[in-house]
C-alpha cells in the first residue's frame, strides 16, 4: 500500500488499474518518451514505434540510449506481460543490432524535429551537442556535426508492466545469468486519490543481491566490446580493406588547424605530418615524423594541437588526419567501401 502523508496523518493511496483509469499503453509510451525516468534509470530517448527494419513491419515501444553507449530497446505493457513479451523485445533487440552511431542520430534528429516546431528543428551539430552531453565521455564530433563514438552492438532490453509472472522471470534470470543478456524488469503501478492518480515504477529484476555481480560482469563486457568496437571501426578495418597501407602519410587537415596556433601550417613539415605504422594497437598507429614516436590518431592529433597553441584539447583524431595521396581524412576513408575510391 503507498499512502499520502497529510499534515499528521496518512491517508490510503488505493492500487488502481490502468484501465480503470482509462490509461492505454499509448499513454505510457508518451510518458516514457516525455519522463524516461519513470524506468528508473538515465535515458535519452531516441525514437518510439521505430520502423526502420528490413523486411518486417514490428516496431518496438521506444528506442533510447543509456549512458554507457548502450542501445535501450524498451517493451511495454499496460497491464500483465504475456508470455511473449521476453521474445518480442530480443527479436527488436536482435533488429537493432546492426544500428550505427550515425544512423542512431539521425533517427534522433528525425523524430524530436516531428515533434518540434518548423522554426525549431534540430540541426545534426544540436544532435551531435545533445549525444556528447548525454554520454558524457571522450567523444569527438564527425565532420558532418554528429557526436563520433563507437556504438556498443549488444542493446540492452527494458521490459515495462503492470505485472510479470513466472513465464517472463524465469527465462529473463536464467538469459541473464547464463548468457550476460542485460534485462531489466520494471513494474509500473498505479494508485488513485480522490480524482488525483500518482504512478510509480519499481524495478523487479534483476534483484538487488544479484545486481552487483551482473553489474561487474556487464561492464566487463561493455570494456570488451568498446576496445573490439572502436579497433574494427578504425585503423583494423582501414588496414584489412587497403584504404591505407603500412608506411602511408597522413597530414594534418590545415582546416582543423586553431587561430591562435603559434606553429605555421606548412604540410612538407614533419610537425604536421605522420606515418602509419600498420600496428593495431591502442597507441602505436602513427609515427610522428617531428620526433619518430608512436601514437594513436587521436594521441597524435591532441599533441599535435597542444604543442601548436600550447592549450589542451579533447578531441577524436580520425577526422583530423588525412591520407596524403586520396586527400580524405581517415573518418571518410573509415566510412568509405574499398570500391568506392579511384585508385
Amino acid at each position: 500500500m503507498v499512502y499520502h502523508v497529510n499534515g499528521q496523518g496518512l491517508d490510503a493511496l488505493e492500487p488502481a488499474s490502468f484501465e480503470s483509469i482509462d490509461v492505454t499503453e499509448a499513454n505510457i509510451e508518451e510518458w516514457v518518451i516525455e519522463t524516461p525516468e519513470i524506468l528508473g534509470e538515465d535515458l535519452l530517448v531516441v525514437a518510439s514505434q521505430y520502423a526502420k527494419f528490413d523486411r518486417t513491419a514490428e516496431r518496438p515501444d521506444v528506442l533510447a540510449l543509456d549512458p554507457d553507449g548502450k542501445l535501450v530497446v524498451v517493451e511495454l505493457k499496460r497491464d500483465r506481460a504475456d508470455a511473449t513479451t521476453d521474445l518480442q523485445a530480443i527479436k527488436y533487440a536482435s533488429y537493432c543490432s546492426t544500428i550505427s552511431a550515425e544512423e542512431l542520430q539521425q533517427d534522433y534528429r528525425g523524430f524530436w524535429n516531428d515533434r518540434r516546431d518548423e522554426e525549431d528543428q534540430l540541426t545534426p551539430d544540436d544532435v551531435g551537442e545533445a549525444f556528447r552531453t548525454f554520454l558524457g565521455e571522450d567523444v569527438g564530433t564527425a565532420e558532418d556535426g554528429y557526436a563520433d563514438f563507437a556504438l556498443d552492438d549488444r542493446p540492452r532490453i527494458v521490459l515495462a508492466a503492470g505485472s510479470f509472472g513466472p513465464e517472463i522471470t524465469t527465462p529473463v534470470v536464467w538469459l541473464e545469468r547464463e548468457f550476460g543478456m542485460d534485462i531489466t524488469c520494471v513494474e509500473l503501478e498505479a494508485h488513485q486519490r480522490n480524482d488525483q492518480v500518482f504512478i510509480s515504477s519499481r524495478r523487479v529484476l534483476p534483484v538487488p543481491e544479484a545486481e552487483e555481480y551482473m553489474a561487474k560482469r556487464r561492464q566487463k563486457e561493455r570494456k570488451q566490446s568498446r576496445s573490439t568496437s572502436r579497433a574494427e571501426r578504425a585503423i583494423t578495418v582501414l588496414l584489412e580493406a587497403g584504404l591505407v597501407e603500412e608506411g602511408d602519410i597522413v597530414m594534418f587537415d590545415p582546416g582543423k588547424v586553431p587561430n591562435d596556433s603559434e606553429i605555421e601550417y606548412d604540410a612538407d613539415t614533419d610537425f604536421w605530418r605522420g606515418r602509419i605504422t600498420g600496428k593495431t594497437g591502442r597507441s602505436n598507429n602513427v609515427e610522428w615524423l617531428e620526433n619518430g614516436t608512436e601514437y594513436s590518431f587521436t594521441a597524435l592529433a591532441q599533441a599535435v594541437l597542444e604543442r601548436a597553441t600550447g592549450r589542451e584539447f579533447n578531441v577524436n583524431g580520425y577526422p583530423y588526419w588525412k591520407h596524403s595521396e586520396h586527400g580524405m581524412s581517415l573518418s571518410e576513408l573509415r566510412r568509405t567501401e574499398v570500391g568506392d575510391i579511384d585508385w
